[in-house]
């Protein structure tokens, strides 16, 4: 995403193949990203993505705490 002054967001794969167990379940061959923007260069998050399903875990990582998982899934939602 990218507007400038706005949304500067940036992106980075970090590992793939970690598994994570979230509310909804478990998930193998995850991959994770790095994730930030230049405009709140202190705030990192850690995004996990399940294939075949997309995000199933946030992480922030630096600037703060949190953690958003995935609790409900609907194919072709």
């Amino acid at each position: 995403e990218f507007a400038a002054g706005e949304a500067e967001d940036m992106a980075e794969i970090v590992r793939t193949g970690e598994n994570v167990s979230v509310v909804f379940g478990s998930f193998e061959n995850v991959m994770v990203t790095k994730e930030w923007t230049p405009l709140e260069p202190d705030v990192v998050e850690e995004k996990f993505y399940a294939p075949g399903i997309g995000v199933v875990l946030e992480v922030q990582t630096a600037g703060g705490s949190g953690r958003t998982e995935l609790v409900s899934y609907e194919p072709g939602s």
